[in-house]
């Protein structure tokens, strides 16, 4: 890891490289498919492993940065290929079968991510006067960096504002998925300051 440091299991770059939590998060996906692909292991207790030991794991390194829908497709592939193969079910069936909480209940990244990302994003707006005031500044920032009077959580879209900030790269994923964070009322085709 070149330029890097890394803190509580995390690693931070100065570029926000986001390739490092990718690979780290792939490569203990692919570890874990290997060990259990081995064992002989019912479909409920491939399920039950992946909920418990491996989704924490993926969800603390999923602070340090967010993925898009098509990464997190790409990163459940292998884990969906398993359940599918322990459970003697053809690949061609919709993966909504093992993600369904009443069959198998397999934890999706990509929701888990919004889940979280919603909550941290409301903390980080309503919480305590210190939090609030440093998500004001990162909202500003963003408005400056795309010399924008509009509020940013409005007009981000994934093809217009990559931003390589935490908080507008969630704003984004939010917004793909209609999630609001703010409920604006336009006067005189503006929007007002908050």
């Amino acid at each position: 890891m070149k330029d890097g440091n890394r803190f509580l299991g995390i690693f931070f770059t100065h570029n926000n490289n986001r390739w490092v939590h990718i690979e780290k998060i792939e490569k203990m996906i692919k570890g874990f498919v290997k060990v259990v692909n081995k064992k002989i292991l019912t479909d409920k207790q491939v399920a039950k492993l992946w909920n418990v030991t491996l989704i924490p794991a993926i969800e603390y390194q999923l602070l340090g940065i967010v993925i898009t829908r098509q990464e997190a497709e790409k990163l459940m592939t292998p884990v969906n290929i398993l359940m599918k193969h322990k459970s003697n079910m053809p690949k061609s069936l919709p993966n909504c079968i093992i993600y369904d909480k009443d069959i198998y209940g397999i934890k999706d990244i990509y929701n888990l991510q919004l889940e979280c990302i919603s909550k941290n994003i409301m903390y980080l707006a309503n919480g305590n006067e210190e939090l609030n005031k440093i998500f004001k500044i990162q909202m500003r920032k963003l408005q400056q960096k795309y010399w924008s009077v509009l509020c940013v959580s409005v007009m981000v879209t994934s093809d217009k504002f990559p931003t390589k900030m935490h908080v507008g790269d969630a704003l984004i994923i939010l917004n793909e998925n209609n999630f609001k964070i703010c409920n604006h009322k336009i006067i005189d085709d503006q929007f007002p300051n908050h």
